[in-house]
């Protein structure tokens, strides 16, 4: 049996050393974010970077040559590259989101396996959970026929983020009848549904450009497409691809949140930079205006600020507790829906930050290349992450509803 999933390995030390190789990469993905962004390209040399710094490695256990960063300390790195760009971010988080999974999904043979490989080598690994019909939400269409050996997969993966650097990809597939059918009846099916990891460079895969969205241009967020694809048996990491996504649904909802405070936190400072110094110089009722001396001016301000602690309060106490063992329910489906709280808070609230900045900067930040323009469109994506809003407002009813 593997060791506990939340464990705090890092001393204040290492975090801080740690939170400062963030900061100073952040720098870079702030630079780079803007031509990415009007180029629809995703950063290839950014890759090398978050490779050479060791970061790939940022959430695996030390046994295993890894800097340990436990839920709470991840997800702070998170905020800080969402604070240099928070598109960059979100395709990096892919690989630490998918990291924490596999810490409580796989084996301690697969994790030794797996695990020493990103921590020395830098191997990326996507998570290519989701397909055009529901997203992750549905059962995989994705078929894995059993053969000597292994199976043969073939399937098409949407919102392969990360995917045109990954090393691994990882996805969900339904393990067929003999002669390739799914299992016609429906509990078989949902039984049927394992977890796989396939080389990128295995014969069959590709990665196909068709990420064009208005927002989170960077992320890579490509299909990956598997043609008859040979994976091992070996390669068979979980046979419960579902009930062991969602017991460890923590590494992308703390994560997802945390790119969203990155990302209106950076709106904040940006709204307030502008503020400070604008004028609107002579107008009717005054000889000259300062902008931040309005009232409706400073309650925006204030409100944006609000919306941020909320958001950043939520996901701390979130990760303590996990971290400390406390306070989560034991039931399953209430304990997802209390670790997608933080996610849609942080969401919702960075599109209102976002909002009030655009309004009270005015005219100017509706203009292409505008930091706000940029942060308005990247924030708009983060209600699209499952569970999506309206999927927990309804878990969550339902489940108090009985």
């Amino acid at each position: 049996m593997a060791p506990p999933v939340h464990v705090v390995e890092m001393n204040p030390a290492e975090r801080e050393q740690t939170f400062a190789v963030c900061r100073r990469l952040a720098e870079e993905f702030g630079k780079a974010g803007p031509r990415h962004d009007a180029e629809n390209s995703f950063p290839y040399e950014l890759a090398q970077r978050v490779r050479a710094l060791g970061l790939p490695g940022l959430n695996v256990p030390k046994r295993y040559g890894g800097w340990g960063a436990d839920i709470a300390t991840t997800a702070r790195c998170v905020e800080l590259l969402a604070y240099g760009d928070p598109a960059i971010a979100l395709a990096f988080n892919m690989h630490w989101g998918v990291i924490g999974f596999f810490r409580g999904m796989w084996s301690e043979e697969h994790q030794e396996r797996y695990f020493p490989g990103v921590a020395r080598d830098g191997h990326l690994f996507d998570g290519a959970y989701s397909e055009t019909r529901a997203g992750v939400i549905g059962l995989a269409d994705t078929r894995a026929v059993p053969v000597d050996g292994g199976f043969r997969v073939s399937g098409r993966k949407s919102w392969g983020t990360l995917a045109p650097v990954a090393d691994f990809h990882t996805l969900n597939a339904t393990v067929t009848e003999p002669d390739g059918e799914l299992p016609a009846d429906h509990a078989v099916r949902a039984t049927r549904e394992v977890l796989l990891v396939c080389p990128a460079s295995a014969e069959g895969v590709r990665v196909e450009k068709t990420w064009d969205a208005l927002g989170m241009r960077a992320t890579g967020t490509e299909t990956v497409v598997f043609a008859d694809v040979f994976v091992p048996a070996g390669d068979l990491v979980s046979p419960e691809f579902r009930p062991g996504l969602f017991a460890n649904l923590e590494w992308q909802t703390l994560t997802f949140a945390s790119v969203y405070l990155g990302l209106a936190r950076r709106a904040y400072d940006e709204t307030r930079a502008i503020l400070r110094t604008k004028r609107l110089g002579a107008v009717p009722e005054a000889a000259d205006v300062r902008v931040g001396d309005q009232q409706l001016v400073q309650v925006g301000v204030g409100e944006m600020r609000v919306l941020i602690e909320a958001a950043a309060n939520t996901i701390e106490v979130t990760a303590a507790r996990l971290n400390e063992g406390r306070d989560l329910p034991d039931d399953p489906a209430l304990r997802l829906g209390a670790l997608e709280i933080p996610k849609v808070v942080a969401t919702e609230n960075a599109i209102r930050v976002v909002d009030i900045g655009m309004r009270l900067v005015g005219g100017g930040a509706y203009r292409r290349g505008h930091p706000l323009e940029r942060l308005y469109r990247d924030a708009r994506s983060g209600p699209f992450h499952p569970l999506t809003t309206d999927q927990l407002l309804q878990h969550l009813g339902s489940a108090e509803l009985g």
